[in-house]
């Protein structure tokens, strides 16, 4: 019996826990949401305020508008008319420097192939001398087999 008094004494205070829990959230939710209705009044004021203020300086901006417009017309005309120039010069510099880059590249080129062409005489003249210290080798180790051979066949069959 002592059991189930000390279960149903819990069970009574985890109830009482929970109903106070129930309350501490149900005020905080009538709470935030009494804060969020004043919010959502204090932002209707701003907008509409807002609204008045906007609607005031359409206003004023449609009165002056006319005017303005004309006169920055007259500012973007002066304004391209200077852009265009610049462009065009600098379309022009851009030319200038593609013709000079080219030039310098043509002559560059002109360079290289002559730098090649001398290069390839020096190759051709160094394989004409070798072929040519080549042949004097060629004839001088056939000179000197042809001496050994007669040497040998001296010295093998005599003078």
């Amino acid at each position: 019996m002592a059991l189930k008094d000390i279960w149903a004494k819990e069970r009574s205070q985890r109830l009482t826990e929970i109903a106070e829990r129930k309350l501490e959230v149900a005020q905080h939710r009538q709470q935030t949401q009494a804060e969020l209705r004043a919010i959502r009044q204090e932002l209707d004021e701003e907008a509409q305020m807002l609204h008045t203020m906007l609607e005031e300086f359409v206003t004023k901006l449609q009165e002056t508008g006319a005017a303005e417009k004309q006169q920055r017309q007259l500012e973007n005309a002066e304004r391209y008319k200077q852009v265009r120039t610049m462009l065009e010069d600098y379309v022009e510099a851009l030319h200038l420097y593609e013709q000079q880059a080219r030039q310098e590249r043509l002559e560059e080129i002109a360079q290289r192939k002559q730098e090649v062409l001398e290069l390839k005489l020096e190759v051709l003249q160094l394989q004409e001398q070798f072929s040519y210290d080549r042949a004097l080798m060629a004839q001088e180790l056939a000179e000197k087999l042809q001496r050994f051979r007669t040497n040998l066949h001296d010295y093998v069959w005599g003078p």
